[in-house]
């Protein structure tokens, strides 16, 4: 089965013992949560790490004004950015609005951006189970230990899909420097 916004608030609400839903039109406490909270959720699960599966690199569009502060030049944030990892060139930046401020007459960003459901690996699917059925745990069941439970439940998965997504980019190796130099 592939995986859709309703797959996944189906089984984060069957997490907590709730019937799975088709819809988020179904009746329902369920669906009404589901509805209500997941895309705020899922766009702030993606913003609490630079998930290497969203991450995007973009050269930004610039505006021909000149802005009206110390900096030269204005670009376009992306409009499906969540969060900016890296300006390019690296140096001095401001971020206001939809808009990065720069003196460097050309940017490419870095970021990271929505991933359609669809094409998210199983293990971060997981996670995001699991954030869900944290964050519907008080509105569905009204239970507090259940939301305790799910945090626990939450808390691991995210740890191990931080490991598996932080394997998808090999590590840089140690090159000679000054600082490696001097140990013996």
């Amino acid at each position: 089965m592939a995986t859709s916004k309703v797959s996944i608030c189906s089984n984060a609400l069957i997490l907590l013992g709730d019937s799975p839903i088709s819809s988020f039109d179904d009746p329902g406490a369920g669906a009404t949560t589901a509805s209500n909270l997941y895309e705020s959720s899922y766009q702030n699960i993606l913003s609490m790490h630079r998930w290497r599966f969203a991450s995007k690199k973009s050269p930004l569009s610039k505006f021909s004004d000149t802005p009206l502060n110390q900096y030269q030049y204005q670009y376009q944030i992306p409009t499906d950015c969540i969060a900016v990892i890296t300006v390019y060139p690296v140096g001095d930046y401001e971020i206001y609005d939809d808009r990065i401020f720069s003196n460097s007459s050309s940017i490419d960003l870095d970021y990271v951006y929505r991933v359609d459901e669809s094409k998210l690996p199983l293990w971060f699917a997981k996670t995001m189970e699991f954030y869900l059925a944290m964050q519907f745990a008080i509105p569905v069941t009204g239970n507090s230990t259940r939301l305790g439970e799910m945090q626990q439940l939450f808390t691991q998965q995210l740890r191990s899909a931080k490991n598996i997504d932080s394997t998808i980019r090999p590590n840089a190796g140690v090159f000679d420097s000054p600082f490696t130099s001097i140990r013996w």
